[in-house]
């Protein structure tokens, strides 16, 4: 049996992804590769054109792709926290613009069967990673005055939410007047501009800078945002949408004693158990209307690089995802 997948064979363009048939994934116990899964739906993310571009380690030829929604079908292992049958979820994994694809159980993320992957998926990648920023990398409080950049993205849209149930003023950061007039129609009053930024935080802070700042624009704004963190404050760099940043010297952090930090997500659900509480916090927040999620896109595999296209040029506005039918 032969299933469809979106291959790449080079370092390029979006016009590099072709889709291609491949056999059947067979679950073993190599690896990674012990649970075969149905795939329902695979994200689209920033990693995935970081691996395009050559800015990620990848093996070519070879599939990206590393969030999605799927069934399990079968397992070479006995299961712990699963069963065959159960819709789970995962994100870090890798060949998700695929049909089918294996993976091992520690990679799993459970989710409820009640809900559709429509409304589960944006609280992958993209959820996850706002809840362990919101939660974890700085502990949102009422004394906390936060700037997130790319404000109305997949991560920061959510993230932007979850800070202020946390009791933080927030200043979200976007690129249109469209985008600015849309954050303030959902109750952020002190959303801006980019060219506003600077003197928007120095209006609210009274020259002080923010307490933490949440770049995941990278090149373009480091060198600005950087620059608005209050003393003893928190710079937190979790993407590079606009390319890597360039080399730091440690010394230029003395200015204000600032505190520069790039997590990512994997350490922050690395047990079974923080996945469930971090993935069960934000469905509750999304059942009980405190979490609106962005609007999905949703492409065919023959639209990949159409997809792409949208991702990099900064004006998704929301969620991007294959369907695998």
């Amino acid at each position: 049996m032969f299933v469809r997948a979106i291959s790449i064979s080079a370092i390029g363009s979006p016009d590099q992804l072709k889709v291609e048939e491949f056999p059947l994934p067979v679950s073993s116990n190599n690896p990674g590769e012990q649970i075969l899964i149905k795939v329902e739906m695979a994200g689209i993310n920033f990693f995935d054109i970081y691996q395009r571009r050559g800015e990620r380690p990848m093996v070519f030829p070879g599939i990206l792709g590393v969030e999605g929604i799927g069934i399990i079908l079968e397992s070479s292992t006995p299961l712990q926290n699963f069963k065959i049958g159960d819709r789970v979820g995962w994100s870090g994994a890798t060949k998700s613009y695929a049909q089918f694809l294996t993976l091992s159980e520690d990679q799993l993320i459970p989710l409820p069967a009640n809900i559709s992957a429509e409304k589960l998926l944006p609280l992958l990648l993209q959820g996850l990673t706002a809840h362990f920023l919101a939660t974890s990398s700085h502990v949102a409080s009422a004394k906390t005055t936060a700037l997130v950049t790319a404000a109305s993205g997949g991560v920061g849209s959510i993230l932007i939410q979850l800070l202020k149930r946390g009791g933080a003023r927030v200043i979200p950061v976007t690129s249109t007047k469209i985008k600015l007039e849309k954050l303030q129609s959902l109750g952020f009053e002190d959303a801006c501009t980019y060219s506003e930024m600077n003197d928007k935080v120095n209006l609210l802070t009274k020259g002080m800078g923010v307490n933490v700042v949440y770049d995941s624009v990278g090149k373009d704004t480091f060198n600005q945002t950087i620059e608005l963190v209050a003393r003893r404050g928190d710079m937190v760099l979790y993407g590079a949408a606009s390319g890597p940043v360039e080399p730091i010297n440690p010394l230029s952090l003395t200015r204000n004693s600032i505190y520069l930090s790039r997590p990512t997500l994997s350490d922050f659900i690395s047990t079974f158990n923080e996945k469930k509480e971090r993935i069960n916090d934000l469905v509750s927040a999304q059942l009980s209307g405190a979490l609106e999620l962005p609007p999905l896109q949703i492409f065919t595999f023959e639209e990949a690089a159409k997809a792409h296209r949208l991702l990099e040029s900064g004006m998704a506005g929301g969620k991007l995802a294959f369907t695998t039918a």
